[in-house]
């Protein structure tokens, strides 16, 4: 098996080649075929689970069912942004969120197979940025590990505590005609505002560790011109929820009723996590694949990389980060593997 002893320079290489990959949403099989020769190359087996049409989650694994599993998303949000390196930080599409992580992961996972530990593997996932397509699919997995090791930017400090999420379209209909004639029309575009006024300025939950919950209108859409009544209009928002996320739907079809109708929602519910002792911690306002991996064994959300420099024009990560994350890993993986076995 080759040696998993890797300079900085070697691990700063690696990652600028994965990087190189165009992996966003929906385009991930290019580089989950690269993380499958380079997981056999050192010696791992790997499996492909179907989710949809040419997309796939990729499990790794020795001859040994895993007590650890180190986890993370493969795709990356658009546009596809070229690696480059500015003194000790890497820049690129994914360069935080995620494939700085997965070169962190994988460096651990071979210093733990160097020093004899042979239950650990991966599993990668599609879709996280869009829909959790993959963690949902990966949730009816015959897996169950005592650790699931799940890779977001943090910072390199273990999460004690997400928020939820509620996504959605809101949908208005209206009449076409003259501007100039009040009584002939109905605009669409009207209705769609009052029902963002209405949730705008309602009083929504707030948790004493996870703090308010917030509203973002990401898109509004609508009308045809300037002096025509919008026969149509829509929007589409995002809760980031400190409660339960279908309670908050149940209140957000009451504010719109008659208004606009809400399509599409997909929400989950805020997690909260055990946490290793003698490690930093905080508290996210993101979402990520937790809720949905949980039933494959219990989590430790941490990963090296700011979140605030993900999804930017600017994403990158430092290489002081990305080495401090494969330390944390291994430390966090030998944590679990040199426990009492089940």
């Amino acid at each position: 098996m080759p040696s998993s002893s890797s300079s900085s320079d070697a691990i700063a290489r690696q990652l600028i080649s994965w990087l190189a990959i165009d992996s966003t949403s929906g385009q991930e099989a290019a580089f989950l075929e690269e993380l499958e020769r380079y997981f056999i190359g050192h010696g791992f087996r790997c499996e492909r689970q179907a989710v949809v049409a040419n997309r796939w989650n990729l499990l790794v694994r020795t001859e040994r069912e895993p007590r650890l599993v180190y986890s993370t998303h493969v795709d990356t949000v658009p546009p596809y942004l070229p690696p480059r390196e500015e003194g000790e930080r890497i820049y690129g599409r994914g360069a935080c969120d995620t494939k700085g992580g997965i070169v962190a992961m994988a460096q651990a996972g071979l210093r733990l197979l160097e020093a004899g530990h042979r239950d650990l593997g991966y599993l990668f996932v599609v879709g996280e940025e869009v829909d959790h397509i993959g963690a949902k699919k990966a949730s009816e997995l015959a897996l169950r590990a005592e650790r699931i090791i799940l890779c977001e930017p943090t910072l390199n400090r273990v999460v004690s505590a997400q928020k939820g999420m509620l996504k959605f379209a809101l949908s208005s209909t209206g009449v076409a005609g003259h501007s100039a004639f009040p009584e002939r029309g109905i605009s669409a575009v009207t209705k769609l505002l009052d029902a963002l006024q209405a949730l705008r300025t309602a009083t929504w939950p707030t948790d004493a560790l996870l703090g308010p919950t917030t509203l973002n209108i990401g898109v509004i859409a609508g009308g045809v011109a300037a002096n025509v009544f919008a026969p149509s209009a829509r929007a589409e928002l995002i809760f980031r929820a400190v409660s339960s996320a279908s309670e908050l739907l149940e209140r957000v079809e009451a504010l719109c009723e008659g208004l606009a109708e809400v399509q599409i929602p997909v929400f989950n519910d805020p997690v909260f996590f055990d946490v290793p002792p003698d490690v930093a911690t905080c508290v996210v306002p993101f979402n990520t694949d937790a809720t949905y991996l949980q039933p494959l064994g219990p989590i430790w959300l941490v990963g090296p990389g700011d979140i605030e420099h993900a999804h930017s024009d600017q994403e990158h990560i430092a290489m002081s980060s990305l080495l401090e994350g494969i330390a944390l890993y291994e430390r966090l993986g030998l944590a679990v593997l040199s426990s009492d076995r089940r």
